[in-house]
């Protein structure tokens, strides 16, 4: 599984922006900011865990027109996500790498870009806590991949270079292996825990 990541970032990093420069314009965009997180299945408190958000991301036209308000935008990310239970002092802290995949519109000049798609991620460290404590069994009860989560964005520029992103992400399907309890989404099989975020983040485009 990790060799299929690591040659899924490899196409989409190096490989597609060359390829796609062949037929039309591409952008490229580093950002940096916070997530508030919560584990919806957890018992957690709200959007009570932070967490860093930080990457880099590439755009390109939809179609023909270069000019298309319609855009493809791939990203490569480090998120934190994960929550924080008032009543047990526990901590759940989950580290990704996440390939967020979206359709963008643009208007306003393209000032304003609204976005939405999904952002497969790999957790590379899971670390939970309880009253500082490290709890070995919570911690091996994560899976490797978050598979589909539903991303969904709004991103304003200030200048050709510099703009402000809202996003919201949640987890369709369970990230937990033990889907014994916990919360469901969409249909009642589809139980467990769901990672649930909003995050803000500074961008500057080249």
């Amino acid at each position: 599984m990790k060799k299929t990541l690591i040659a899924l970032l490899i196409f989409t990093f190096y490989l597609s922006p060359f390829t796609l420069n062949a037929q039309g314009r591409f952008d490229a965009t580093a950002f940096a900011g916070l997530n508030m997180c919560q584990i919806d299945g957890d018992q957690s408190d709200g959007y009570s865990h932070p967490g860093l958000r930080a990457g880099v991301g590439t755009s390109f036209a939809l179609g023909k027109d270069l000019d298309s308000p319609w855009r493809m935008v791939i990203e490569l990310a480090f998120t934190n996500k994960g929550s924080y239970i008032k009543k047990a002092d526990q901590t759940m802290s989950l580290s990704y790498i996440e390939i967020p995949i979206m359709v963008s519109y643009n208007t306003l000049e393209y000032r304003l870009r609204i976005a939405a798609g999904i952002a497969p991620a790999y957790c590379v460290k899971s670390k939970v806590t309880t009253a500082g404590v490290e709890d070995a069994d919570w911690n091996q009860n994560f899976n490797s991949f978050d598979w589909l989560p539903l991303t969904f964005s709004a991103r304003y520029r200030f200048t050709d270079h510099l703009g402000i992103e809202a996003r919201y992400q949640y987890s369709a399907l369970s990230v937990t292996k033990n889907t014994g309890s916990g919360t469901y989404f969409l249909f009642r099989s589809n139980k467990g825990c769901f990672n649930n975020l909003v995050s803000f983040a500074l961008t500057y485009t080249f």
